[in-house]
């Protein structure tokens, strides 16, 4: 999908399509690592106990989040783009929080925190769209799309980190194989990709103007 053809949709338009694409890769993920992650797997649309392996995603895709995350923000080019495009993310995944972790398994330690666990994806892109507004335009554009991205990866990380600290009602898991646990090796890959992500994504709007 090239740049000259996104100039011609609407802004809405492409915030729905890369929404969604987004949202498609959260699903995915959450799904993935929850229910198919060996010892963590408790069944089919069952949620246990995981010490937040289903966000194990975040470090696994966060190329792809960049480049679907960040395409509309440089081809809009105007704030918010980024916070925007977790749009999808927010409304659908308000019902299904609810549910798995309200309604199915009781760990959340109230409905702020599904509001909250919700937001986590638009903070993060309001992170990226403060670093494409605020960067030096004295960079190359290479490094200002790479440090974009690497700031979304870091965001998406932290306000995670910060959910599975604060929302529930058990304590945060250290254990190897939490998400936690595998920072030290798993966050220096994220940031990686999601500025390698940064990177392809302001080059192929670019190359494409």
């Amino acid at each position: 999908m090239s740049a000259k053809i996104l100039a011609r949709w609407k802004p809405w338009q492409v915030l729905l399509v890369f929404g969604l694409l987004q949202c498609g890769l959260t699903s995915l993920g959450v799904y993935f690592f929850d229910y198919f992650a060996g010892s963590a797997t408790v069944g089919f649309g069952r949620m246990g106990p995981v010490g937040g392996t289903g966000m194990f995603f975040i470090y696994m895709l966060g190329f792809l989040n960049a480049l679907v995350v960040l395409i509309p923000v440089h081809q809009l080019g105007f704030f918010g783009a980024g916070a925007l495009v977790y749009l999808p993310f927010f409304v659908i995944g308000l019902p299904v929080e609810y549910y798995y972790e309200v309604r199915l398994n009781p760990v959340l330690k109230g409905l702020w925190a599904v509001l909250g666990w919700c937001l986590t994806g638009p903070l993060a892109g309001l992170g990226a769209d403060l670093a494409h507004r605020y960067l030096p335009h004295s960079l190359p554009p290479g490094w200002r799309a790479s440090l974009t991205g690497l700031v979304l990866g870091a965001g998406s990380y932290l306000f995670t980190l910060a959910a599975l600290a604060f929302f529930y009602t058990v304590p945060l898991s250290i254990e190897a194989g939490s998400f936690a646990g595998l920072s030290y090796f798993c966050l220096p890959w994220l940031l990686a990709h999601s500025a390698l992500g940064g990177l392809t994504a302001g080059a192929l709007v670019r190359t494409q103007a």
